[in-house]
């Protein structure tokens, strides 16, 4: 009855493994293809003028960018499933108090919420013919700026769950040590927003959530229970 237990139990951490390691590798899909697809439009850097903004927003009132936000926030809930299955992993290899994989979540499920409920850019490509450029600018300007400060939730994810890797020991150090780099990072962009710096941190960051998504599906770290 106990190895039946243990049995049944190992298998429960084995799947939630997978399941972190797809919600990851389909949050990065979900995330980035809808981007790539809007940086066509001819996206102006974060110091565009006012004329530039609204000319942007015009070009994207059409139906496809209405269903490339809907995958975009549909990405920042698959999200949402890696940093709680992440965390949950963490929380076992950390042990009590497990408080870094608590700020892990918090701060993974704050950066998922502002994913789904800034509606900024939206809200312009909605009725983008009939923007104002002073309203266009505003528009432009608050979902940059709201994605620049979400860079330190992200980086609080990043460094906290670093840090439970570090302590639980689960993998490599190297694996800890990534996003602790990618994290003080995102932090030390924030002071430097309109630079196309961000995108180093930004992308290291990505670049070890499909690496330890894919590390979750090929070797899967559960362990019997001691």
């Amino acid at each position: 009855m106990i190895d039946e237990r243990g049995a049944r139990g190992s298998a429960r951490w084995r799947e939630l493994d997978r399941v972190t390691g797809i919600a990851g590798l389909a949050a990065t899909v979900l995330l980035f293809t809808p981007i790539i697809a809007i940086s066509t439009l001819g996206e102006p850097g974060f110091n565009a003028s006012s004329e530039q903004a609204a000319d942007f927003f015009r070009n994207g009132d059409t139906a496809w960018i209405v269903a490339a936000e809907a995958t975009a926030a549909l990405g920042m809930v698959a999200f949402l499933w890696f940093v709680a299955g992440l965390t949950t992993l963490l929380r076992r290899a950390e042990g009590e108090p497990a408080w870094r994989s608590t700020v892990a979540l918090v701060s993974g499920a704050l950066v998922a919420a502002y994913g789904v409920i800034d509606a900024s850019w939206e809200a312009a490509f909605n009725r983008g013919d009939e923007l104002d450029s002073s309203v266009a600018i505003f528009a432009f300007d608050f979902g940059n700026l709201g994605f620049a400060n979400v860079w330190l939730a992200l980086a609080s994810f990043a460094i906290a769950s670093g840090w439970a890797l570090l302590h639980g020991r689960a993998l490599a150090a190297w694996w800890g040590w990534w996003p602790i780099v990618a994290g003080a990072g995102l932090v030390i962009v924030r002071y430097a927003w309109e630079s196309f710096a961000w995108t180093v941190p930004y992308f290291i960051f990505w670049a070890w959530v499909i690496a330890l998504a894919v590390r979750l599906l090929a070797r899967p770290t559960a362990r019997e229970p001691a």
